[in-house]
């Protein structure tokens, strides 16, 4: 799936990949660990991505894991945009790791094809699953499930949000401390602070991110009381009264002409963009990107996501989670790791980096868990939307994606592009 454009402004600091022994670790014909005894032992490979920000304390954690339990960890960075391939290809031979670390998305398909191990309570000191999925925020842990079974725990759970200039809502005479509430009022709120030329917009959408694309689409659709995909998961059609209503509304508004190396949210940063949709983890990055960062409550606001006048309630989310490889020969000792890294410390240093792990507590958890930008987070979780939990949730998305882009850049009708959405993704449904 996309990089859900965080890792561009993190992007700088991904770190690279690990050793090439570390890789072929991960493929060693390893011996079996010795019989469990509610202990953990032996080895464990891990894939995950990281950033300059994440990377060092994730890492100190692991290592007093090791030091703790004796456990040898074998880690592997990937950049985000090559880890679903990677792990394919370790799938597909036969190799994958332990332990890896995927977007939502991912859990339907993997879990159909038998890849994924569900949760060990055993290695939680829990009694049952439920008793595991009763540590974290009601609805978070869902989208790692697929046909009623757990496979994975979440961490860097985003519920979106809207992010606002309030030095450029002053310019144009717009009131900093009353941010849009509607999809109607952005709509106004977003013409006024347009320019003439172009060149500066009021909401800047996330052009060409597949995962964004679904996320509006879903928040557009269902929040007028439409549907992009059926109860079943097995038809999705945008060619609808409220399908072909959202693609009008996101070709209304923004400019994709606007160029930026971080995308839309470089361009908020810049002040190009007065208002973007974006999640938890851009305020903590707006903090430390660049010679000025940028001050919540001075030069931005945050504000709950905006919902159609009259209708109800819509957040679009994503979550990523850590899963454990069905053909994974410590299984117990790879969800007691998982259950290592969800500890309340790993928590709290997670929220300076604007990395939600949900689990209970996690509002009190620092002075970030008690941000404005944290209180806006929390509110959206009772609405949350994850999207379709279908095997084919990735073709369903860079549809989304192909149909937003079409009509902003004028390259299709609203009614031809969604037109083309059913098209494509009648034949992966």
């Amino acid at each position: 799936m996309a990089d859900l454009t965080r890792r561009r402004l993190l992007a700088a600091g991904a770190l690279s990949l690990a050793a090439p022994s570390l890789l072929a670790a991960c493929g060693e014909d390893r011996p079996a660990p010795r019989a469990q005894d509610g202990k953990p032992n032996g080895e464990v490979s891990v894939w995950l991505h990281g950033s300059q920000e994440t990377g060092p304390q994730f890492q100190k954690l692991v290592h007093r894991y090791i030091a703790e339990f004796q456990v040898d960890v074998k880690l592997l960075y990937l950049p985000v945009a090559q880890l679903d391939a990677k792990l394919l290809t370790a799938f597909g031979g036969g190799t994958p790791p332990d332990v890896f670390k995927i977007g939502h998305w991912s859990f339907p398909s993997h879990a159909r094809k038998e890849r994924l191990a569900p949760i060990d309570p055993r290695a939680f000191g829990a009694p049952d699953v439920a008793a595991v999925l009763a540590r974290y925020e009601p609805g978070t842990v869902s989208p790692l499930s697929y046909r009623d079974q757990a496979y994975g725990v979440p961490i860097d759970l985003n519920p979106a949000m809207l992010y606002y200039r309030r030095d450029r809502f002053e310019e144009a005479g717009l009131d900093p401390d009353k941010p849009p509430a509607t999809w109607e009022e952005l709509a106004r709120h977003s013409a006024r602070l347009t320019s003439a030329d172009g060149r500066r917009v009021g909401l800047q959408w996330s052009y060409g991110d597949p995962q964004w694309a679904l996320m509006t689409l879903t928040a557009l659709i269902r929040g007028a009381g439409g549907e992009l995909v059926d109860a079943g998961g097995t038809r999705a059609s945008l060619d609808t009264e409220h399908g072909i209503r959202a693609l009008e509304y996101f070709a209304g508004i923004g400019n994709p002409r606007l160029s930026n190396p971080l995308g839309a949210l470089g361009l908020f940063y810049s002040g190009e963009a007065a208002m973007v949709v974006s999640g938890a983890f851009l305020g903590p990055a707006l903090e430390k990107l660049g010679e000025r960062p940028l001050k919540p409550g001075k030069e931005y606001g945050v504000a709950p996501m905006p919902r159609w006048e009259g209708g109800k309630a819509v957040v679009p989310a994503y979550t990523w989670g850590w899963g454990v490889s069905a053909a994974s020969k410590n299984a117990f000792t790879a969800w007691h790791l998982i259950n290592y890294l969800q500890g309340q410390e790993s928590v709290t240093a997670n929220l300076d980096n604007g990395i939600i792990i949900p689990a209970t507590g996690w509002r009190d958890a620092g002075p970030r868990g008690r941000s404005e930008l944290m209180r806006i987070a929390a509110s959206g979780l009772p609405d949350a939307d994850f999207g379709p939990a279908v095997p084919a949730a990735l073709e369903l998305a860079k549809a989304a994606s192909s149909a937003c882009d079409a009509v902003a850049h004028g390259r299709a009708k609203p009614a031809q592009a969604a037109g083309d959405f059913d098209a494509a993704v009648r034949l992966v449904l």
